[in-house]
């Protein structure tokens, strides 16, 4: 019974792994490359979107990268423990 019930948290942690991926692959595709050197070469770095940076929607998909990077990692943990713990029942 037991084992049943790690089995099915190792499934749900898998699925949980893969959503996750797929979301931060998409997140990523969606950002802008990272273009400050020719700003600072032009003088644009300091315009207006340089200085409100942190509401711009570029800020916001690095916050999403970053929980879903910080998910991700305590998923698999989660899944490595539950696949130990399921491993030395049976």
């Amino acid at each position: 019974m037991l084992y049943d019930l790690y089995f099915g948290l190792s499934i749900a942690f898998m699925v949980i792994m893969v959503l996750l991926a797929i979301a931060m692959i998409v997140i990523v595709v969606l950002q802008d490359g990272n273009n400050s050197n020719l700003g600072a070469i032009t003088g644009a770095a300091e315009s207006f979107f340089g200085k409100n940076k942190s509401k711009t929607l570029d800020a916001k998909f690095k916050r999403w990268t970053i929980g879903i990077a910080i998910g991700l990692l305590i998923t698999s943990i989660l899944y490595f423990v539950v696949y130990l713990l399921r491993n030395s029942l049976g």
